[in-house]
């Protein structure tokens, strides 16, 4: 492989290790239930994610089972370029850095091995923007070692902004040190801290350190300033069609907006991102012709946080849309469409939108401050239905209020609103929210998935979100880890709407007959 990169940047991996959950006894399938259900799918005694149930039934094979060049065109959402990895690449390209982007690191370590091999003193810069937890950095870093013991790690992304941020400088130190990793950036916003810390490397320390690092020194770490970036919209240019993208198929994600302008109860994001900013309708223009100049591509996911926000903006993005012959996805305030959005929608080549719904119990969502009621979401999932646009509608479950009176205004609202496609996810409590700060109002106490309310215990809502699954006999159930890139991924890779909802429709009743056989989930109706 040629190399005329100045680094490597690893945006993404495979972060569920499916294979570990077939060591549980299958017999007590009781005992472990919401750990494995409904986000997978027993197959010949072996759990599979619903893509490999499909990997199974196309190609005989699982991905893990697969090699690197077969994984590389087998279904896994990861596999999908990553918008942190193509909105850095694109970056790069304005601060002089040329880039070799590993898209998904357990469909490309092959490629990895043979950069190392031709360039072994490359910096290697790994994305912890979708991880939850330090073993799967340790995993990835261990991997990089066993490739390159000399390589120099950078980490940087929303996991070690996060756990720096709630956790502080001692305890990120500390996770650094058990693997020696060389730098992190543990800045919101820190693609110019990256940058910065590149050009520190190119010039052998002879600048200024940069703002929001810990930088390896022996034993220790030095911490520099700690200092608020601006998010980088303007300085993303509209020159995808030259970047060099080997993980594409036919489907790419950007962004036209940074932040939110809501404050969701049980949501991070608005605070860690603080501000939020939109491109204007005529840079998103600029960027959608750079995109038509890309062969092949077909697919736009849109992941922006509140896309359709505000209305008039996305009105007429819409009817920009209409120009071109790309069909797309995004996350949708679907409170704030009308009969004539969403035909608009339609025309323009929507094709799935995400419903951060979570409830429809009206006292829940006041709790959760969504600022929307029951009623606008029902009349948003009608219009869908009328004009034919595939949707998740996700849900949270057991948010602090939450009952079995509640749980059963979910299962009536997706029966009666004949729902095509919902998720179920429990509560994820984090400290850095809101509804933390009302944790006295409602006796909450715990973190991250285990909590216990005035009125509901964690893990009394992983076995009512079982139990609502089995409750709902019409609408289908998507894995809510991947939910929407499900469908937006299987259609990158060429399946039809048909042959995608008669594939989830076979998962969900192996799932049921599994729980029915073998555990105590039963319908609450």
């Amino acid at each position: 492989m040629k190399n005329d990169h100045d680094f490597i940047l690893i945006a993404q991996s495979n972060i569920v290790d499916y294979d570990s959950y077939n060591l549980l006894d299958p017999g007590r399938l009781d005992l472990y239930k919401s750990l494995v259900y409904p986000r997978m799918v027993r197959v010949d005694s072996n759990f599979v994610s619903h893509l490999d149930y499909i990997n199974l039934q196309v190609y005989g094979r699982t991905y893990s089972r697969s090699s690197y060049q077969q994984r590389r065109d087998m279904l896994n959402i990861w596999n999908i370029p990553s918008m942190s990895g193509l909105h850095l690449q694109n970056y790069a390209k304005s601060r002089g850095y040329n880039p070799y982007v590993i898209n998904n690191l357990d469909s490309e370590v092959d490629c990895l091995s043979e950069l190392l091999a031709n360039a072994p003193d490359l910096p290697i810069v790994i994305s912890t923007t979708f991880y939850l937890q330090w073993k799967e950095v340790f995993r990835i870093v261990g991997i990089v070692r066993n490739i390159s013991s000399n390589s120099k790690i950078i980490l940087g992304g929303a996991f070690v902004n996060s756990f720096f941020t709630e956790s502080g400088s001692k305890e990120t130190t500390r996770n650094l040190l058990k693997h020696r990793i060389d730098f992190c950036v543990h800045s919101f916003n820190s693609e110019s801290d990256l940058f910065d810390l590149l050009d520190w490397l190119q010039s052998e320390s002879s600048i200024s350190p940069p703002n929001n690092c810990l930088l390896l020194d022996g034993s220790s770490y030095i911490e520099t300033p700690i200092v608020w970036n601006s998010p980088l919209l303007a300085e993303i240019k509209p020159i995808w069609h030259e970047l060099d993208i080997p993980s594409l198929k036919s489907t790419l994600q950007i962004r036209s907006a940074s932040g939110c302008p809501f404050s969701c109860s049980f949501c991070s994001y608005p605070t860690t991102a603080k501000v939020w900013e939109t491109s204007s309708e005529e840079e998103v223009r600029l960027h959608l012709d750079s995109l038509a100049k890309i062969p092949n591509l077909k697919n736009i996911i849109f992941i922006d946080d509140t896309f359709n926000v505000p209305v008039n903006r996305f009105k007429s993005i819409v009817n920009i849309l209409k120009e071109y012959d790309f069909g797309w996805y995004s996350f949708l305030r679907v409170q704030f469409v009308d009969d004539d959005i969403v035909r608009a929608m339609k025309d323009s080549g929507c094709k799935g939108v995400y419903l951060g719904i979570e409830s429809s119990n009206d006292h829940i969502l006041s709790n959760m401050n969504k600022q929307a009621r029951r009623s606008d979401f029902a009349r948003g999932v009608a219009l869908l239905n009328k004009y034919d646009i595939d949707y998740v509608a996700a849900f949270v479950l057991g948010f602090p209020g939450e009952t079995l009176s509640t749980i059963h205004d979910n299962i009536t609202f997706i029966t009666e609103m004949n729902v095509k496609y919902y998720a179920l996810k429990e509560f994820y409590y984090m400290h850095n929210t809101k509804v933390h700060r009302d944790r006295n109002k409602y006796n909450l106490s715990g973190s991250g998935g285990r909590w216990k309310h005035a009125t509901m215990t964690y893990s009394e809502a992983t076995n009512l979100k079982l139990d609502m699954f089995m409750s709902i006999p019409n609408s289908i159930h998507l894995d809510p880890d991947t939910s929407l890139w499900h469908l937006a991924h299987l259609d990158d890779l060429g399946f039809r709407r048909d042959v995608v909802r008669d594939y989830q429709i076979e998962i969900n009743e192996l799932i049921r007959e599994d729980l029915l056989s073998n555990s105590s989930s039963r319908s609450l109706v």
